[in-house]
């Protein structure tokens, strides 16, 4: 069972006035907490490591994908040295990697945009409203698009699962829940792990709809890999708490904080299949440049990213 940080009397009632009270009460766990954590010695770089094409699962715990896994192989477990994507970004794209193709279905992207070849951004181009984010089966396809346009680059194929917003039946159960909103609007309902905070769903469910977002999601990755040529690595930009917790103090986290990098949230998979050849690849100037736009900002901005 997750454990959770009981509230004293009246302290609900006085977060209730400032007008998010569940957003402010996580917040104010997480910066209670942050002092206190204690990062592993030896994070893996992701850029500098050996691979052809980098899958990434967002937001994917390594116990998860070791429990779940389709692939052959085992995964290793590895600490990202990251807790949060634009973390992840900034701490392994942040020099010129005009070697590498990215194709993302998340908006943080844009912020080291400058520094790859090309980005192909799926959040602007196969946006999928029923789901509100960019389906599985939608990034494998364009992945394999994008490889085929340059075959002499390295790939990162970044998929949105498992993090939320949850796509499957068990997600649905837990209603709205906070998402990009195609960049109409700014955030408008709140998100799964202040969801927990303010005690309107059941933490053990999200985690139920965690897990099968992953699972809706291994089986298109695996398409990919498939049909893809040189060495390809599945692994995670960062792991996800599930109420864990991470200090000497009685309060427990969920999600994945920013600047965070707690053990139990940067431990993530690093599974290396197996391959014939590996690919040519060369390194050329940006082919196409697209800024850190105002509807980026909003995609951001809604599941709390800005």
């Amino acid at each position: 069972m997750v454990r959770r940080l009981m509230r004293p009397a009246g302290f609900a009632d006085a977060l209730a006035a400032v007008g998010s009270p569940a957003r402010l009460y996580r917040r104010l766990k997480i910066s209670l907490v942050r002092p206190l954590i204690r990062p592993v010695d030896d994070p893996i770089s992701y850029a500098e490591e050996d691979w052809d094409t980098l899958i990434v699962l967002d937001g994917c715990r390594y116990d998860v994908f070791r429990d779940r896994n389709v692939f052959e192989g085992t995964a290793r477990k590895v600490h990202s040295n990251a807790s949060h994507t634009v973390d992840f970004l900034t701490e392994n794209f942040s020099e010129p990697r005009h070697d590498v193709v990215y194709v993302s279905a998340t908006p943080q992207v844009t912020r080291v945009e400058e520094n790859l070849h090309r980005v192909y951004h799926l959040w602007e181009t196969d946006w999928d409203d029923e789901c509100d984010t960019v389906r599985p089966e939608t990034v494998t396809e364009r992945a394999l698009e994008a490889h085929e346009r340059h075959p002499d680059k390295r790939l990162v194929v970044h998929y949105m699962q498992p993090h939320y917003p949850f796509i499957g039946p068990k997600g649905r159960e837990l209603g709205d829940h906070g998402t990009y909103t195609g960049g109409l609007r700014r955030r408008h309902r709140p998100i799964v792990w202040e969801m927990i905070a303010a005690g309107s769903v059941d933490a053990e469910l999200v985690r139920e709809a965690y897990v099968e977002n992953l699972d809706i999601a291994l089986p298109h990755v695996r398409a990919l890999t498939d049909r893809l040529d040189g060495k390809s690595v599945v692994t995670s930009d960062h792991g996800n708490l599930f109420g864990e917790r991470v200090s000497r103090l009685p309060i427990t986290v969920e999600g994945h904080p920013p600047r965070f990098n707690h053990p139990d949230l940067t431990a993530v998979p690093w599974l290396e299949l197996p391959f014939e050849e590996r690919r040519e690849v060369v390194a050329e100037e940006p082919e196409d440049r697209t800024w850190y736009s105002e509807r980026a900002e909003e995609k951001l901005r809604a599941i709390g990213y800005v």
